[in-house]
C-alpha cells in the first residue's frame, strides 16, 4: 500500500490521555454562506474588500474552514486581500455523499492490485469545487493557499486552470511520489462507532497536540475547546474516510507539478511528524522557480506563532506575479 498517500493525518486510533470533560469553545462565528458549485452545496466564508485580489484557502483531510485560523485569516486581509474559506465536500456543512458508501478492506485489496478503486470523487473534483466556488462569486482570478489534502487540491487547481489561478502556496503537502519517506504517523478510516461526544472530542484534541509537534503551544483546555468547537459545527467521519479515498483514487502529482509556470512557494514545518520535510522539498524541485521555505519550530499544524511568517512566504509569492 502507497505509504505516502496515506499519510496525511494522524491515526484516529490513540489514547485518549484528556479526560477532562469538553464543553463547546466560544468563539467568534463568521456567516455562513452556500454556493451551488460543480452539481453540489459548498459552504463558505469571505472577509475583506471584494474588489481586492482574491485568496482562496482550502483545507486538509476530514478539516473544516473554520481550521484555516480566524487570526491567519484577518491577517491576509490586513495585507490587503479579499479572503474566502470553505468546507470541502462531504466535511463541515457542504453537502455530503450519504450515498456514496465508504471504503474499506476490498477499497485498500483493489489498491494494492493496482485496480481502480470506484471512489465516488476524486482530487480534481474537488479542485472543481473550488472553481465553481469563485464562478459563483463571479471572481475571475484567485491566488490559492492550501494546506495537506489541500495543498493537493491547490496544486491540481493551478495546473488543471492555469488561466485563474494566479498563484500557488503549498503547505505542509506532498507531491505524493511514491519515494518520499514515511512519517511517524500516519492516516486510518475511522471506526468511532459508540464512543461518546466528549470521548471523540478529546481524541481530536489529542491528535492536534500530537501533530502540533512539539512543547508549549496551548493549553489542555484549549486544545478540547478547539475539538470541541469543529465536532460541534459538524461531525462527520465517513466524509473524512471517502476523502483519503478520493486521495488513493488520485495518484500523484509529480507530472503535473513540473507543468506549472505560475509563482510557487512551497512551506513547511521541520518538526512534521506526518510528512516529512522530504515531502515539502520534493514538491518544490518539481515546480519551475519555485521558492522552499522551512519553518524550524512547525509541524503538521500552523500554530499562531507561524500565522505571520506563512503570511510573509504567502504575500512575498504572490507579489512574484507578473
Amino acid at each position: 500500500m502507497n505509504r505516502i498517500l496515506i499519510a496525511l493525518i494522524v491515526s484516529a486510533v490513540l489514547g485518549w490521555s484528556m479526560t477532562t470533560a469538553a464543553r463547546p469553545a466560544i468563539h467568534t462565528e463568521y456567516p455562513t454562506y452556500f454556493a451551488p458549485s460543480n452539481g453540489i452545496s459548498i459552504a463558505y466564508q469571505e472577509f475583506g474588500d471584494p474588489s481586492d485580489e482574491t485568496i482562496i484557502l482550502v483545507m486538509g483531510l476530514g478539516a473544516q474552514l473554520i481550521h484555516w485560523n480566524d487570526d491567519f485569516v484577518e491577517r491576509l486581509v490586513a495585507a490587503g486581500y479579499h479572503v474566502i474559506r470553505f468546507d470541502n465536500r462531504d466535511i463541515g456543512l457542504s453537502e455530503k455523499f450519504y450515498d456514496a458508501g465508504e471504503p474499506g478492506f476490498f477499497t485498500m485489496l483493489r489498491y494494492q492490485l493496482g485496480w481502480d478503486l470506484g471512489a465516488p470523487y476524486d482530487l480534481s473534483d474537488m479542485a472543481a469545487d473550488a472553481m465553481g466556488l469563485l464562478d459563483y462569486l463571479e471572481i475571475e482570478h484567485a491566488h490559492v493557499v492550501g494546506v495537506s489534502m489541500g495543498g493537493m487540491i491547490a496544486q491540481i487547481m493551478a495546473a488543471e486552470y492555469p488561466d485563474r489561478i494566479k498563484s500557488l502556496a503549498s503547505i505542509m503537502s506532498t507531491s505524493s511520489a511514491e519515494h518520499l519517506p514515511e512519517g511517524t504517523h500516519k492516516v486510518e478510516f475511522r471506526d468511532r462507532e459508540g464512543m461518546s461526544r466528549e470521548q471523540i472530542v478529546a481524541q481530536i484534541a489529542e491528535l492536534s497536540k500530537t501533530i502540533y509537534a512539539k512543547e508549549g503551544g496551548m493549553s489542555d483546555a484549549q486544545w478540547l475547546a478547539s475539538a470541541a468547537r469543529g465536532y460541534d459545527r459538524s461531525h462527520y467521519d465517513p466524509g473524512f474516510s471517502r476523502q483519503i479515498w478520493a486521495v488513493l483514487q488520485s495518484g500523484d502529482r509529480v507530472e503535473l507539478l513540473k507543468s506549472l509556470t505560475l509563482p510557487t512557494v512551497v512551506i513547511h514545518g521541520a518538526l512534521d511528524p506526518l510528512l516529512l520535510p522530504e515531502h515539502g522539498e520534493h514538491t518544490a524541485s518539481l515546480v519551475a522557480d519555485a521558492q522552499w521555505v522551512l519553518l524550524d519550530d512547525m509541524g503538521h499544524y500552523m500554530g499562531d506563532e507561524h500565522h505571520q511568517r506563512v503570511v510573509d512566504a504567502v504575500v512575498g509569492n504572490i507579489n512574484r506575479v507578473d
